[in-house]
């Protein structure tokens, strides 16, 4: 089978293998397909592609999903706890830990801050970040505004 690897980094065989790596993922049958196909092709198929996302409604948002909590073990290493919060909070956006969260880290091996309260910071740089993602959902926003009796002009929760 061919690989879209061969083809040029803006082309859609290279935009679609980035896509989820499942076996049945339409998104990577359609990478294998184009990385067959002559660059005539290949130019026709992304000009389709980009057709159909125009005319195509747009997609409902996926609400923000539920954490998945690991215990803690008694005896953590800050770098093992930084693995677990990760995989606990595996919605955020790690970038946007890196400033906290390398800090943190640094003060642990710079500056011998124990372990132990570097991960209690850890945890709570990850809880704030998740629920900061919540607020900024707009699938929860809908819940917010009906559990607030219904009114949308009005956010009294601020």
């Amino acid at each position: 089978m061919g690989s879209p690897g061969g083809l040029g980094g803006g082309d859609v065989a290279s935009a679609l293998a980035r896509g989820k790596k499942k076996k049945d993922d339409p998104a990577r049958e359609l990478a294998e397909i184009a990385s067959r196909l002559s660059p005539e092709d290949q130019a026709s198929l992304l000009k389709f592609a980009r057709f159909l996302e125009r005319e195509s409604p747009a997609r409902a948002p996926e609400p923000v999903p539920e954490p998945e909590p690991i215990p803690r073990p008694e005896q953590e290493s800050v770098v093992k706890a930084m693995r677990r919060l990760s995989a606990t909070y595996h919605m955020l956006d790690r970038s946007k830990l890196l400033n906290e969260t390398s800090a943190l880290m640094a003060q642990h091996v710079m500056q011998g801050r124990s372990a132990v309260e570097v991960i209690d910071e850890l945890e709570v740089v990850f809880q704030t970040h998740y629920e900061k993602v919540l607020a900024e959902d707009p699938m929860r926003q809908g819940e917010d505004t009906q559990a607030n009796g219904g009114s949308a002009d009005g956010d009294e929760s601020r």
